[in-house]
């Protein structure tokens, strides 16, 4: 600091305290007092550069009477940048994708059908009590696609977020498969379809107690659970510039895409994933969010239950979750339905021997040949049903069908049976038979003797 400054800063201080100390003495200011003001601002005028000047306190320029005083104010800094590294591009190949009930068709009516706050799955894209459809928040299915060094996640909607949208969307993995997250992206809706980090935020569960003491189940609001506490990215901020990004998809307005990077989640070749969409709540701490709100205090979209409309768990949507770099058995927590596999249908067959009951006792005894040359037929159900197939006996009286569907059959063996001649038969005629799948049924057998001549 130069002499100069020093003595416009100081001089106020002086003039100051030798007025103070001129009205302390005794019959006010007197002549020694003047005369030291007087030589204090000769020296300090001598000593400031042209054109500035001093005076007392008291004393007021007309331009000072007109003006408001001036606020001291701090050096104007430049608003820091994020300097960013890489940036996402486009995805590429679904490796992994869930769908979502719609609540579109159910608008009108002010309710959704496939909320389930019991096991943490939420249809819930409407206002709180009045229960307006928001189709900006409403997922109809969510894809994931891996570009090294990225995880893109695609974010189907009903339709495109407003402009000014205050909406959130994110994606939730779980790392080891057992149903608590332990990472949470969370990102406010882009204004365009250029990937920003702006508003996105990337935050993991370190203590675990992401989902309460029970996965997706909820476990009853509890003051100590803070979910996914730990945000270490924050708009370009954090661990580093480029974990997570957002955009509108270039070609469709109603899709969200997020990005982040695969090391984020150290490059885990195996988890779940689902997707989010928020426009309340917006917590990353409050997940999940029925362990941190009860049934009662949430609300339900359901118009038939004693909890409607919507309350405290409103304007949010979320999904299913579903596998990467593996094959779910339907075990997993919180996982999409899986039908169940239907078990095989296998074809079977029947085969018998068509013979000659020359005692007509109805066993086949030595003797008792085969007939060859008969025609036997296999109708599908009853006895009256189609026919779908017929065959010829061979001449030890063999006869099969094979490829046969499983179900009811009935089976005829061509003959006549007289009052007084023909071929009468001696065992059960015709006869009803069941083929599972897979089975082969055998021993349909067909005794036939000979009428005699009356």
């Amino acid at each position: 600091m130069n002499h100069k400054r020093s003595l416009r800063i100081l001089l106020p201080i002086f003039v100051l305290l030798i007025s103070a100390l001129a009205c302390s003495l005794p019959g006010g200011a007197g002549p020694a007092a003047t005369q030291t003001m007087e030589a204090l601002a000769t020296i300090v005028e001598a000593n400031l550069p042209s054109g500035e000047a001093t005076k007392a306190p008291d004393e007021a320029s007309p331009a000072d009477a007109t003006q408001p005083p001036a606020e001291a104010t701090e050096e104007t800094l430049p608003t820091p940048t994020v300097a960013h590294q890489i940036q996402p591009s486009n995805p590429g190949s679904i490796k992994s994708f869930m769908t979502d009930r719609s609540s579109a068709a159910l608008a009108s009516e002010r309710r959704a059908n496939a909320d389930t706050f019991a096991i943490n799955l939420l249809e819930r894209p409407f206002t709180t009590q009045v229960m307006d459809y928001q189709e900006y928040l409403d997922i109809t299915r969510a894809e994931l696609s891996m570009g090294p060094p990225w995880v893109y996640v695609t974010i189907f909607l009903e339709g495109p977020p407003p402009a000014g949208s205050e909406a959130a969307y994110g994606v939730e993995v779980d790392l080891d498969i057992d149903g608590h997250g332990d990472w949470l992206v969370l990102a406010d809706a882009p204004p365009d379809s250029e990937w920003t980090t702006d508003g996105v935020r990337a935050c993991r569960d370190a203590n675990g107690d992401v989902g309460g003491p029970t996965a997706m189940i909820p476990d009853g609001p509890h003051a100590s659970r803070d979910g996914y506490e730990d945000c270490v990215f924050d708009s370009g901020y954090g661990i580093g510039p480029d974990e997570a990004w957002i955009r509108r998809d270039p070609g469709h307005a109603d899709r969200i895409q997020i990005a982040f990077l695969y090391s984020l989640i150290g490059n885990d070749g195996e988890f779940m994933w689902g997707a989010w969409s928020d426009e309340d709540l917006k917590d990353p701490a409050w997940f999940d969010y029925n362990d941190h709100f009860t049934s009662i205090e949430a609300g339900s979209p359901a118009s038939e239950s004693s909890q409607y409309p919507l309350k405290a768990m409103a304007s949010l949507d979320n999904t299913c979750r579903w596998a990467y770099g593996f094959i779910p058995t339907g075990s997993e927590p919180g996982v999409c339905y899986i039908p169940p596999t239907p078990t095989p249908v296998l074809p079977g067959s029947i085969t018998g021997t068509v013979w000659r009951d020359f005692d007509h006792d109805g066993n086949r005894d030595i003797g008792d040949g085969g007939i060859g040359g008969k025609t036997v037929t296999l109708r599908s159900g009853g006895c009256s049903g189609s026919v779908v197939g017929s065959t010829t006996t061979a001449g030890a009286g063999e006869y099969g069908f094979s490829n046969v569907p499983p179900g009811n059959y009935c089976i005829t063996v061509d003959h006549v049976c007289g009052a007084c001649s023909g071929e009468c038969p001696s065992t059960t005629h015709p006869r009803s038979v069941t083929v599972g799948s897979g089975e082969n049924v055998g021993g349909v057998n067909f005794g036939f003797y000979l009428q005699g001549p009356c």
